[in-house]
C-alpha cells in the first residue's frame, strides 16, 4: 500500500507538468467510456435487468404455439379458461397468475385521465412476492366471484405522482371506466409492473373484466379469444425443459376436448388437425415483458458495438501520447534503471499513471453518460404511462464504469509502459536523442494510427448506412399526405359510453370539427396509421378458391366517411362510405389495390363480394363498393399489407378511435379549438396524444432516427480521434527527422519534395489503415442488414464517400507537420541532438 501510495503521489507531481497532456488524455477516455457507459445503462434496464421480484429467474411465461383457431389480442397469449385449467392442474409451478394489460379512463378528485395498467388474478402479488407499501394487495380471494371485487391497488409511483403519498387514499373512491372502485392498497415501493422500461400505475382483479371492458370481446369463459398472459413460477428443482415437457400431455386433452365445442362446427377438417398439433411453449420471464425490447433491442446492441469501436480508438489514442511522452521521460527512466529500479518497478509505475487516467476518464464519463442517456431517452416514446427508465446511474453502471476504467487503462498503459522500460540506458544517459523513441516504438505508433483509421472507416461507412437508410425511408411514399393533418385519439367507451352513445358521439365530434374555421374534412379510425398497430382477420372471398391450408388474412380497419379525404388517399374505383352506411344498410367494404390484385386477378373489383370468417359456409354479404391506392399501415419500414376497410357504422361494438383532421393552415394552429371544441362536449373526456402526422411519421422511424444519429456522432468522434491521432504521430516524425530534413535541406532538397515526403507517409498510413477498414467492412456490416432499408451492406457511394472522407481528414492531419517540415532551418537542424 505504500508503493501504490508512492506511486500516487508521483504520478500526480508528473500530471502536473503536463496539463495538456492530462487534459487530451482524459477527454478522449471520458467520450469514449462515457459513450458506453451510458448505451449499456440503456441495455442494462431495457434488455438485462431482473424484474423486482422473488427469486425472478424461476418465473417463466406460457405461450400456446401453431394454428390457433379463434382470435388473438397479441402475442404470448392464452384464453383465461386455459389458464384456469394450467393452475389447477400442473406439477411444474408453485404458482400461476394472469393478467392483461390495458388503459383505463381514471377519475378522482374531479379530474379525469387516461392511465396504463393492468387486469390481474389474485395469485398476481403472492406469486410474484410483492407485497403492499399501504392496505392490502390482491389474494387469490379476489378470484372467487365475478365483478364481485371493485378494488384497485395503486402503484407506489402513481400514488406519489397522482394522490401526493396521501396515506389516507385507502378506502377512497375513484371512477374507471364509468364504474366505481374503492382504493384497498397501495403496492410496494421499487415494483412498477412486469414491463421493466414503463410504471403500470393501477391494477384491478380480472374478475372485474366485464365491468371494465363494456366491449366484451374478449371473456372470462370464452376459449376461442387468446387474451390474457400466463405467468408461472417454476417449483424448486424443476428446469424449464422439464416443464415444457410436464404441459404437453394436459395441453392436449384441452385441445382434444376443445375441437369438440360448438364454436369447431364449421371448421374445415384441416383446420382442425392444425389446431391439435399446438404445442406449449415455456419461456424464461425473469427480465419481464416489455415493447420497448422489442422495439430497441437490435439497435441498442448495434450501438454497443459502435462505442465499443469508439473506445478501441480512444485507447489507441491515448497509447499513442504514452508512448510520444516515454519520449521525453527516457533519460529520467534511465537513470532510475541505473539507479537499481527493476524494469517490473518501471512498468508499475507507468501502470499506475495509466491507470489514474482512465479512472479519471471514467469519472467524466459518467457525467458525459448522463447527459447522453437524458438525450437518447428523448427518442423513446413516451405513450400513456410512465417511462421507467433512469439517467441516473446506480450500483451496476457505475461498477460497469469502473471495469470499463480499468481495462481501459490496462489496455492503453500495458505496452507503452513495456516499451518504455526497456531503453538501452548507456545511450541515453549520453543524451543521444531517439535512444527508445525509434525502432519498435516508432513502429508501434504507426501501427496504432493504422487501427485508429481502420476502426473509423468502419464507423463511418456504418453512419453513411445508417444515415441512407433513414433518408429513404423519409423519402418513401406513405400513400397519403402528412402536411396539414394532426390526430389524435379518444375513448368514450373508456369513461362508460354505451355503444349507441359512443357513436353518437362520434358523430357529433366530425360535425363540430368540420365547422371550425380553418378544417377542411376531419374522420375517424379504429386502428391509426403509423403507429405499429396490426389487426387482421379471416375473410373469404366469393370468387377466390384458396390453397389447401392458405387463409386469407387482410390487415382491417374500421373508418368513418371521409377518412381517405382527411389522408387525401385518392379513389381509384367506386365510391367512399356514406353516413347511411351504418347498421342494418347493406354490408359494404373498400379494399386496397393489393386485396383487388390478389383475389380479384386486375379486374373491376366493384360489386364482388366476401364475407368475415374463413370457414366452409362463411355467409358472403359484404360488398365492395371502392377501391383505394395502396397506402402504410403499422410503419414506413412494413410493407403495403392487403388491406379490407369497413364502415364503422356497420360493426356491432364501439371502441376508441383516432381521429384525423384536415388543415388549410398549420395544423399546431388548431389544436387549442380542438381541445375546447370536446371540452365543451365532454370535460371529463381526455384527449390523446394530439401531434401532427408529420411528427407521427418521424416517430414512426424512432429506430432508424436513434442509430443514424448516434452512428454519425460517433463516427464523426472517431474520425477526430484518429485524426489527432496521426498529427501526433507525423509530427512526432518530422521532431525525430529534424537533422535528416536539415541535411537534406542543405544538400538542395526542394521544400516541395520534403513536404510530399511527409504527406507520403501519412497517405502510407492512411492507405493501409483504409485496405484493412474496407476489408473489414465487408465482412462486418452483414450483421446491420437488418437495420438498413433501400442499401446494400456493401453500398459503393458510402464506401467511396467514407474512404474519401477519412482520406481528407487525414490529409488535413498531416498538412500542419509537413508545414513544419518545410521551415526547419538547416542550420539549427544541423546542431540538433
Amino acid at each position: 500500500m505504500a508503493t501504490l501510495a508512492q506511486d500516487i503521489r508521483f504520478a500526480l507531481r508528473t500530471f502536473r507538468k503536463s496539463p495538456l497532456f492530462v487534459m487530451v488524455a482524459v477527454v478522449s477516455l471520458a467520450l469514449g467510456i462515457g459513450a458506453n457507459t451510458a448505451i449499456f445503462s440503456l441495455i442494462d434496464q431495457v434488455l438485462l435487468r431482473l424484474l423486482p421480484v422473488k427469486s425472478p429467474e424461476q418465473l417463466v411465461l406460457l405461450w400456446g404455439r401453431g394454428q390457433h383457431y379463434g382470435s388473438n389480442n397479441g402475442q404470448n397469449k392464452l384464453s383465461y379458461p386455459m389458464y384456469a385449467d394450467f393452475r389447477d392442474h400442473n406439477e411444474a409451478f408453485s404458482g400461476m397468475f394472469a393478467r392483461w394489460d390495458t388503459e383505463f379512463s381514471l377519475s378522482a378528485d374531479g379530474k379525469s385521465e387516461r392511465v396504463s395498467g393492468e387486469l390481474v388474478s389474485g395469485t398476481y402479488f403472492p406469486v410474484l412476492g410483492v407485497g403492499a407499501a399501504l392496505g392490502r394487495v390482491f389474494t387469490p380471494e379476489d378470484d372467487k366471484t365475478v365483478g364481485g371485487h371493485p378494488y384497485v391497488v395503486l402503484s407506489y409511483r402513481y400514488w406519489l405522482t397522482r394522490f401526493g403519498g396521501d396515506r389516507k387514499v385507502v378506502g377512497k373512491k375513484i371512477i374507471v371506466n364509468g364504474f366505481p372502485l374503492t382504493i384497498i392498497g397501495v403496492s410496494q415501493a421499487g415494483f412498477d409492473g412486469l414491463d421493466p422500461t414503463r410504471s403500470q400505475q393501477i391494477r384491478i382483479p380480472l374478475m372485474m373484466k366485464p365491468q371494465m371492458d363494456a366491449l366484451g370481446f374478449y371473456t372470462l369463459e370464452g376459449r376461442r379469444g387468446r387474451w390474457v398472459n400466463v405467468f408461472g413460477r417454476l417449483k424448486p428443482g424443476v428446469t424449464l425443459p422439464q416443464a415444457k415437457a410436464s404441459l404437453q400431455p394436459f395441453f392436449h386433452q384441452m385441445l382434444n376436448m376443445e375441437v369438440t365445442e360448438k364454436e369447431f362446427a364449421k371448421a374445415a377438417p384441416e383446420t382442425k388437425q392444425a389446431f391439435l398439433r399446438m404445442w406449449m411453449d415455456v419461456l424464461p420471464a425473469a427480465t419481464g415483458r416489455s415493447g420497448l425490447r422489442q422495439q430497441f433491442s437490435t439497435a441498442l446492441l448495434v450501438l454497443m458495438g459502435v462505442v465499443a469501436v469508439v473506445l478501441l480508438i480512444a485507447c489507441a489514442n491515448v497509447a499513442n501520447l504514452l508512448l510520444a511522452r516515454a519520449t521525453a521521460r527516457q533519460k529520467e527512466i534511465a537513470v532510475r534503471i541505473a539507479l537499481g529500479a527493476s524494469r517490473w518497478r518501471i512498468v508499475s509505475q507507468l501502470l499506475v499513471e495509466s491507470l489514474m487516467l482512465s479512472i479519471a476518464g471514467g469519472a467524466l464519463g459518467i457525467l458525459i453518460a448522463i447527459w447522453m442517456n437524458r438525450a437518447l431517452i428523448s427518442f423513446m416514446p413516451a405513450g400513456t404511462g410512465t417511462l421507467n427508465i433512469s439517467t441516473a446511474p446506480d450500483w451496476r453502471i457505475l461498477g460497469f464504469a469502473f471495469a470499463v476504467s480499468v481495462v481501459t487503462g490496462l489496455l492503453f498503459g500495458l505496452i507503452p509502459a513495456l516499451q518504455a522500460a526497456r531503453p538501452d540506458v548507456a545511450p541515453t544517459l549520453k543524451d543521444q536523442a531517439g535512444a527508445i523513441s525509434g525502432g519498435v516504438s516508432g513502429r508501434l505508433r504507426k501501427a496504432l494510427v493504422v487501427l485508429q483509421v481502420t476502426l473509423s472507416l468502419l464507423l463511418l461507412i456504418g453512419a453513411g448506412l445508417f444515415l441512407r437508410s433513414l433518408s429513404n425511408l423519409r423519402d418513401l411514399d406513405p400513400g397519403f399526405q402528412t402536411k396539414n393533418l394532426l390526430t389524435f385519439g379518444v375513448d368514450p367507451p373508456l369513461s362508460g359510453y354505451k355503444p349507441a352513445q359512443t357513436k353518437a358521439f362520434y358523430r357529433r365530434l366530425k360535425e363540430g370539427l368540420e365547422a371550425l374555421p380553418g378544417v377542411d374534412s376531419a374522420s375517424l379510425a379504429i386502428v391509426p396509421v403509423l403507429e405499429g398497430n396490426e389487426w387482421d382477420s379471416t375473410v373469404t372471398v366469393e370468387s377466390y378458391k384458396a390453397k389447401p391450408g392458405e387463409y386469407v388474412n387482410p390487415h382491417m380497419n374500421y373508418v368513418s366517411p371521409d377518412y381517405f379525404k382527411s389522408l387525401q388517399v385518392p379513389m381509384l374505383l367506386g365510391r367512399d362510405f356514406r353516413a347511411s352506411d351504418e347498421e342494418g344498410a347493406s354490408k359494404v367494404a373498400i379494399i386496397n389495390e393489393r386485396f383487388a390484385k390478389e383475389y380479384f386477378g386486375g379486374t373491376d373489383a366493384i360489386g364482388k363480394r366476401l364475407g368475415m370468417g374463413g370457414d366452409p359456409g362463411t355467409k358472403i354479404d359484404i360488398t365492395v363498393v371502392g377501391v383505394v391506392r395502396d397506402s402504410k399501415y403499422e410503419g414506413m419500414r412494413d410493407e403495403v399489407p392487403i388491406e379490407l376497410i369497413i364502415p364503422y357504422g356497420q360493426i356491432p361494438f364501439s371502441l376508441g378511435m383516432s381521429v384525423y383532421v384536415r388543415t388549410a393552415r398549420d395544423p399546431q394552429a388548431m389544436f387549442g379549438a380542438i381541445r375546447l371544441l370536446i371540452s365543451d362536449m365532454d370535460s371529463n373526456l381526455p384527449i390523446i396524444d394530439m401531434k401532427t402526422l408529420e411528427s407521427q411519421l418521424e416517430n414512426s422511424l424512432l429506430t432508424e432516427r436513434l442509430v443514424a444519429s448516434l452512428s454519425v456522432a460517433f463516427g464523426i468522434l472517431a474520425t477526430l480521434l484518429a485524426a489527432i491521432g496521426l498529427y501526433g504521430v507525423m509530427a512526432y516524425s518530422v521532431a525525430q527527422r529534424t537533422r535528416e530534413i536539415g541535411i537534406r535541406m542543405a544538400l538542395g532538397a526542394m521544400s516541395g519534395n520534403v513536404f510530399w515526403m511527409v504527406i507520403k507517409e501519412s497517405l502510407l498510413l492512411v492507405g493501409l489503415g483504409v485496405v484493412t477498414g474496407l476489408g473489414l467492412a465487408w465482412v462486418m456490416t452483414g450483421y446491420v442488414k437488418s437495420q438498413l432499408y433501400g442499401v446494400t451492406p456493401n453500398d459503393p457511394m458510402t464506401i467511396v464517400l467514407s474512404t474519401l472522407g477519412i482520406a481528407l481528414v487525414a490529409l488535413a492531419s498531416a498538412y500542419l507537420p509537413a508545414r513544419r517540415a518545410v521551415r526547419i532551418d538547416p542550420i539549427r537542424a544541423l546542431r540538433w541532438e
